[in-house]
């Protein structure tokens, strides 16, 4: 397991070559809103209580922050809003076991650039590595170092308002080189994308993984749409098209369920399924998967 104090801004030190390694991910989490009025009451240390067990129990644990943890620039509404969160919920993902978070989506700069530099800094305290923050001004997607495996995180979901909405989305020819730069080691592949409370991918999607698949990845992993979306494998690799939520705020009961899907990575290989668990998005508890039920 990796010690959760070896974490760095980026880098977490390395396992030995050809290790397994065993990765937790999480859909999209928010640190503000009902999330931050349920943390008044029952602490921000207890919000993630439900999943941390299997959290830490893997060798690193990744969610999808979806909410810098600054003050929300002015101009959001209600169809188009802001998401940002209070800068207390790094005890949160602190206390719950998350080892890193990716911050490529749409809602990255929605406390600006300096925004989005202050949650990198409150993130690296708690060491917990930021992933994609890179990917979140420029556009551009490339490999980070997490332990033995590399990460590429970026969103193919373009910001509704500014400064977000100036950022270029990746395409598909880009991802696949940010990923075959470093396909000696294993590389996981992290996607916010997904039209919100759709369940079915488009085709647009379809090529970025397939792009993906194609330039050695060993998964592909999506978040974005705030629903649950199927999980196929594609040429071997296993391909999760949308975790849902982790810990979310929405009234929309569809948006209640997430998952919390656990992967083996080695290198040399595609990813490993090793477990699929239902979550509550509301608070983050371990729930029945409906399929399960008779």
């Amino acid at each position: 397991m990796v010690a959760r104090y070896c974490l760095s801004l980026v880098f977490l030190s390395s396992l030995a070559l050809g290790q397994k390694t065993t990765v937790a991910l999480g859909g999209d989490v928010l640190l503000g809103r009902g999330v931050a009025k349920r943390a008044k009451k029952i602490g921000w240390g207890r919000l993630l209580t439900g999943v941390a067990p299997r959290l830490r129990k893997a060798d690193l644990a990744i969610i999808n922050l979806e909410s810098p943890l600054a003050p929300c620039l002015p101009g959001g509404t209600v169809s188009r809003p802001r998401l940002c969160g209070d800068p207390r919920g790094v005890e949160a993902l602190a206390a719950g076991g998350i080892d890193a978070v990716t911050l490529a989506n749409n809602h990255a700069l929605d406390a600006g650039p300096r925004g989005r530099a202050r949650t990198v800094q409150l993130l690296a305290r708690g060491r917990i590595a930021s992933l994609g923050r890179g990917s979140a001004l420029s556009g551009r997607p490339r490999a980070e170092r997490l332990g033995d495996i590399f990460v590429v995180a970026a969103s193919l979901t373009p910001a509704a308002l500014p400064p977000g909405a100036k950022v270029e989305t990746p395409t598909p020819a880009s991802l696949a080189h940010a990923i075959r730069r470093h396909r000696n080691r294993p590389v996981l592949v992290l996607l916010h994308s997904g039209r919100e409370l759709d369940h079915q991918a488009s085709p647009h999607e379809g090529r970025y993984v397939r792009a993906a698949v194609g330039a050695g990845a060993a998964a592909v992993v999506m978040h974005g749409a705030h629903v649950v979306r199927r999980l196929y494998i594609e040429k071997g690799v296993p391909v999760h098209l949308g975790l849902g939520n982790l810990l979310f705020d929405q009234r929309d009961p569809r948006t209640w369920r997430g998952v919390l899907l656990t992967l083996e990575l080695e290198r040399g290989r595609p990813a490993r399924v090793k477990e699929v668990v239902c979550v509550d998005s509301r608070d983050a508890s371990i729930s029945p998967c409906p399929e399960n039920k008779r």
